[in-house]
């Protein structure tokens, strides 16, 4: 029994690491979109109401995250970092601009740009490592031979 309880604590452990790291990679991603905000809400008011959802789904996962591990938070975390990539991307690689967004076309080194893409790519990775111990102690658990019955004592009836 003892054996079982002492193989699933590393991936608790693990699990309980990766939680921590993503709440905190989801709060870095957040922080850096608000010191990137000002420079968004005047020109270009799509961009600022993009920041405002990349920051309100960053904290809301990294709360959930800290609450509970479950393969649809870290679905929504992974989400919320491959969007705010996308959104780099777009911003960048258009031609004529995204949402409007005519002087970021071409400015691929962008330090705050490069911090959430650094960050992001985090958070992804902490994901398939989320997915990879969700399946470590399913299969470690299968692979293990079950004790034998011990058999029930035979007691005597008097008389």
């Amino acid at each position: 029994m003892f054996a079982r309880l002492s193989q699933s604590q590393p991936a608790q452990g693990a699990d309980v690491i990766a939680r921590a790291m993503g709440a905190l990679a989801l709060i870095a991603l957040a922080v850096i979109h608000v010191v990137d905000l000002p420079a968004t809400l005047g020109p270009i008011p799509l961009v600022g109401i993009g920041y405002f959802g990349i920051i309100v789904a960053s904290l809301g996962v990294a709360v959930a995250l800290i609450a509970r591990s479950h393969w649809l938070v870290w679905a929504a975390a992974g989400a919320v970092a491959v969007m705010a990539m996308g959104g780099y991307v777009l911003t960048r690689a258009l031609p004529g601009g995204f949402l409007g967004d005519h002087g970021d076309v071409g400015n691929w080194r962008c330090p705050l740009g490069i911090a959430a893409l650094s960050v992001e790519t985090l958070i992804i990775l902490l994901m398939v490592l989320a997915a990879w111990l969700g399946r470590v102690p399913a299969v470690s658990m299968a692979a293990e031979p079950r004790p034998a019955a011990r058999p029930v004592p035979q007691y005597s009836q008097p008389g």
